[in-house]
């Protein structure tokens, strides 16, 4: 992981794996959920294989939920937007050139070093 900070091909490969497994587990996620909602069978290892995904996903939406009603933007809006660094990695910059160029920015507009 370390390597791909500065490859951007190994960053992009972390990422499309990370992503694979993401889609597992979403999939496995709702299977999990509907066998619950609907009270088919789910056994215990099954739930728990989903239950930090889950976690992280509904503690992540509570976040940006409050975020927004904070903020006064609008929730859904807040959920669909992606980070800086999202949209430079999707076009192929990878993570340590992206953070060298965001800090030397922030320098040059004295905004802070972090």
């Amino acid at each position: 992981m370390l390597a791909s900070v500065s490859d951007s091909t190994a960053y992009r490969a972390l990422i499309a794996y990370y992503t694979a497994e993401g889609a597992v587990l979403e999939a496995r996620r709702r299977r999990v959920r509907n066998a619950l909602v609907h009270g088919n069978p789910a056994s215990f290892a099954i739930v728990e294989s989903v239950r930090e995904y889950a976690g992280f996903l509904s503690g992540t939406a509570l976040s940006i939920g409050l975020e927004s009603y904070v903020e006064g933007r609008e929730p859904a809006a807040a959920l669909a937007k992606r980070t800086d660094e999202f949209i430079a990695m999707q076009a192929g910059q990878d993570a340590a050139s992206y953070w060298r160029a965001h800090l030397t920015a922030k320098a040059a507009t004295g905004t802070g070093s972090s």
